[in-house]
């Protein structure tokens, strides 16, 4: 072989190298799925009756399928709104009744622009 033809052997080698990386490290950013960064009240947390629970997330979400549902310790809906995701696509909210001392749960769906589900809970206690 060519001294030349091993260098533009090397360098096609290389090219294909540092593609294939960009593209290993770009995919998981790209089809990532979003998630709770604060939550309002916090989980766990022992606050007065709260107007509402606020939870951003990570990335923008999709209003149509992403929901917040509240819970009282019987497992009966305390929401009587369904929640709203906000001019911030990161954020969705949901409206709270005058809510009396109890353990809730808030559960939550977000539904990424990009379509990938996620979904969890979380205790709060109204003192």
């Amino acid at each position: 072989m060519s001294l030349n033809l091993i260098v533009k052997f090397r360098a096609q080698l290389l090219t294909c190298a540092l593609l294939a990386s960009a593209f290993i490290l770009a995919v998981p950013a790209a089809f990532a799925h979003t998630s709770p960064v604060s939550m309002t009240p916090a989980a766990d947390s022992t606050v007065s009756p709260p107007q509402r629970v606020t939870i951003k997330f990570t990335g923008a979400l999709e209003p149509k399928f992403s929901k917040i549902t509240v819970t009282d310790a019987s497992g009966h809906v305390v929401n009587k709104e369904a929640s709203v995701v906000g001019a911030d696509t990161k954020v969705m909210m949901v409206a709270l009744p005058a809510l009396p001392p109890g353990v809730y749960t808030v559960h939550w769906v977000g539904v990424s622009t990009d379509t990938h589900r996620s979904q969890g809970e979380y205790k709060f206690t109204v003192k």
